[in-house]
């Protein structure tokens, strides 16, 4: 691949057009970029010959995009928006004001983003929290990371981990769902009746209904999935649209249950064994934003005990 210097008109042509292309008027360009007028028309001609088209159509001292330079200056803007982001980004990083946390799709979207609207609702001086978010567990162990909440993590060196909660899961339906097909008696083998839904393992230590089943001691052969999804997301959203039972997990699906968007189908439920994780990044200087947000992710999880 050739350098960017290769593939490029220069930063200075393009910061010109920017200027030009979002003012439409040469003068202010240049008193933005503390440049003269002429500078800008000089770097606008270099662009409209290196492209060998117009880039602004000029009727008398006024200027407009062409149909083209539109195009082009959108996604100019749209760049440089996207790089200035990025700066403030790592500038904040530097000041100790934003707090980095990883973790699975189902983790991030149920129970952490759940964290973070209370930390934000109860504290005052909040930092900002950026969430990467991975179901490949070792993408979730990174660098940039400051705390990673992580199934099962296992050893890895440069982390501390702690104990958050263990995985307990249970059959799950909408009402509506249960309003056309009754769930009878309390043999999980009745759901061998139902319609099932589940989700691709992406990792093999991952629970699906044949693994339920199987802690259960119960044989699985007339086990049959009706939908299977590849998305936790989706399939508890799925469920929750009346399409079948799935396998909820206490702690990510309780505001569901609370809210009655889904229920829990009886008392039957399987402790895999297998646990949720907090770990804090040792490679990177603790400061007191990370060490609050900890403190408190713990403390969410107790309040929900």
């Amino acid at each position: 691949m050739k350098s960017l210097r290769h593939r490029l008109p220069t930063l200075t042509s393009l910061m010109a057009f920017e200027a030009a292309g979002r003012t439409l008027n040469f003068t202010q360009a240049a008193q933005e970029l503390h440049v003269s007028q002429a500078a800008i028309s000089k770097q606008i001609k270099y662009l409209e010959g290196y492209f060998g088209f117009a880039l602004f159509e000029r009727q008398g001292r006024k200027v407009s995009l062409s149909s083209r330079g539109l195009q082009f200056h959108n996604k100019i803007n749209a760049s440089f928006n996207f790089m200035a982001d990025a700066v403030e980004e790592y500038l904040e990083d530097e000041d100790n004001s934003s707090v980095t946390v990883s973790a699975n799709s189902a983790m991030s979207h149920y129970w952490l983003g759940n964290a973070i609207n209370e930390f934000y609702r109860t504290h005052k001086k909040t930092p900002n929290i950026r969430v990467i978010t991975s179901d490949i567990t070792r993408d979730l162990f990174v660098d940039e990371v400051d705390i990673a909440i992580a199934y099962e993590p296992g050893q890895r060196i440069g982390w501390k981990t702690s104990f958050l909660f263990k995985e307990e899961m249970f059959p799950i339906a909408s009402p509506d769902y249960l309003k056309t097909h009754p769930f009878l008696g309390n043999n999980p083998e009745n759901l061998f009746k139902h319609e099932l839904l589940d989700f691709e393992r992406i990792e093999p230590n991952w629970m699906n209904w044949k693994a339920w089943f199987s802690e259960l001691d119960i044989n699985t052969d007339k086990l049959m999935i009706n939908h299977r999804f590849n998305n936790y997301i989706v399939l508890i959203d799925s469920a929750k649209r009346g399409l079948g039972i799935t396998l909820g997990t206490r702690y990510l699906i309780d505001s569901k249950l609370k809210e009655k968007q889904l229920i829990r189908l009886s008392d039957f439920s399987v402790l895999s064994g297998r646990s949720y994780w907090l770990a804090l990044n040792e490679s990177k200087p603790m400061n007191d934003n990370t060490r609050r947000f900890y403190d408190w992710l713990n403390h969410y999880q107790a309040m929900r005990e």
